[in-house]
């Protein structure tokens, strides 16, 4: 595990002792590990005190045109998305993946 793995660990613990819902601890969750992988292939990062404004503006352009779901936090994620088969629709201003 990197140091960015255990940062989001530490934030989603700080997460559970404000009561958050379960859902939104999921979410969080899942959006963090796709930064922090998108960050570990595309700019080798592995602790989150490295981490740029221009890196976060940069992922955030890239979510939105390709779509959140295009590339996966692990393996596992991969095999369930299966983001190969799928397509990114534009509704609204907003990607969804299909």
């Amino acid at each position: 595990m990197q140091q960015i793995d255990y940062q989001i660990d530490d934030f989603m613990l700080y997460c559970e002792s404000k009561g958050l819902s379960k859902k939104t601890m999921a979410s969080y969750e899942a959006t963090l590990r796709l930064f922090a992988r998108y960050l570990a292939d595309n700019n080798a990062i592995s602790d989150a005190i490295e981490v740029t404004e221009t890196m976060i503006r940069t992922y955030i352009k890239v979510i939105q045109e390709r779509g959140k779901y295009t590339f996966e936090s692990n393996d596992k994620m991969k095999r369930t998305n299966c983001p190969e088969k799928g397509q990114t629709l534009v509704k609204n201003g907003l990607n969804i993946w299909y």
